[in-house]
């Protein structure tokens, strides 16, 4: 079965949707997945410079929005093992860390770019690292076992920009506008923020949906707050 991911690492949902999506292909049991990631950048190629992360959020959404979504998410993280530290952390540019995913795909392989991808989640939401800094991303580069030389070198040239941006074009002419966005073959499509690993293993074990609680039972009662 072949899994398309249309992702970007600077969404927090996309985050979490990962470990959702991860744990349930190893309860699946399955072996004949392809898992292919995808870029998306949410914002273009937008801060032109890194800031911190929630001014961007608060001039994009406004700050009562801004300051919603960061609670909702940070509340969520524990679940799935994150701890988001969102008010020190920067929003930047993906491009170039979306080139090394798919350097690190192409060259070494899903279970390596996983990782990769796993890393740059973590310094932008949990170490407050500025992913559009060529340190930053050779460094975890490096820990995710990946040739730093080769992956500088690439840096500074334009290797994978072209495609990036291609790929980017093509999910939004896709119809995608909003990630994560799993496409499951020619079947099923999972899109948006996803916490229970049983949405993704119903579809990969071929599992039908519960069938809804019967509404026959005690009506639910209004509660004024």
């Amino acid at each position: 079965m072949r899994i398309d991911i249309w992702s970007d690492v600077s969404c927090p949902w996309c985050y979490i949707t990962k470990r959702t999506f991860d744990l349930a292909l190893s309860a699946s049991g399955r072996s004949d997945t392809e898992v292919v990631l995808h870029p998306f950048l949410i914002d273009r190629e937008q801060p032109a410079e890194p800031m911190p992360m929630l001014t961007w959020l608060a001039g994009k959404y406004g700050e009562e929005r801004a300051a919603a979504m960061n609670r909702e998410v940070t509340a969520a993280g524990p679940r799935h093992g994150i701890a988001f530290r969102n008010e020190t952390g920067f929003a930047a540019n993906t491009l170039d860390a979306h080139r090394l995913l798919r350097w690190a795909g192409h060259t070494h392989g899903r279970p390596v770019q996983s990782r990769l991808e796993e890393l740059f989640f973590g310094a932008w939401f949990t170490e407050s690292a500025d992913l559009s800094d060529h340190g930053v991303l050779l460094d975890r580069v490096e820990r995710a076992g990946l040739p730093r030389e080769h992956a500088a070198r690439l840096l500074a040239s334009t290797e994978g920009v072209a495609e990036v941006r291609a790929e980017d074009r093509a999910a939004r002419a896709r119809g995608i506008t909003t990630v994560p966005h799993v496409a499951f073959g020619d079947g099923p499509v999972v899109e948006g923020r996803q916490e229970d690993p049983a949405v993704f293993l119903r579809i990969l074990t071929g599992t039908p949906a519960a069938a809804p609680a019967s509404t026959t039972a005690t009506p639910i009662q209004e509660v004024n707050q």
